[in-house]
């Protein structure tokens, strides 16, 4: 079994430094959803991406230090969760005789992979990956506005 005050200062340091990156990367993306006047704006993405990347450093930490345990267990429950969470974002508009809210979704879960990579110590796989989200949010919002075609 594992002592957990037996954690070093430094890996909750790391634990803390990884949160703090990966909320910065999630409230870019909230950022450019909210230009965008989607739901799930900065503090969302900030949230998911900051308690994703705490949830599986932890797991890393206390997998490192124990002789048991997995820390992608950590990871497939963070997704899982997250996939819950994105089931709720999205819904029938009756009115418009549509679904509204899987790009909000799926914005969601990217931000959550982001929060992964980071907690893992893939930091700057976590920034590109942010980058690639602005990049196709962005490019495609573009084409859907000149087409007159907007999903949300």
């Amino acid at each position: 079994m594992i002592n957990l005050h037996s954690i070093d200062m430094w890996q909750q340091f790391s634990v803390i430094i990884d949160a703090v990156v990966a909320a910065i990367l999630g409230s870019l993306i909230g950022w450019e959803r909210d230009r965008a006047g989607k739901s799930a704006g900065p503090r969302t993405m900030a949230l998911v991406g900051s308690a994703s990347a705490t949830i599986v450093a932890i797991g890393a930490v206390v997998g490192a230090n124990s002789n048991f345990g997995d820390p992608t267990r950590a990871l497939h429950a963070i997704m899982t969760g997250i996939g819950f969470l994105g089931a709720g974002l999205i819904f029938t508009d009756k009115q418009a005789s549509g679904i509204q809210g899987v790009t909000t979704a799926a914005t969601v879960f990217s931000a959550a992979a982001v929060g992964v990579a980071v907690g893992l110590g893939f930091q700057i796989a976590g920034a590109g990956l942010t980058i690639v989200i602005l990049i196709i949010l962005r490019s495609t919002h573009v084409i859907e506005r000149t087409k007159g075609r907007h999903d949300s």
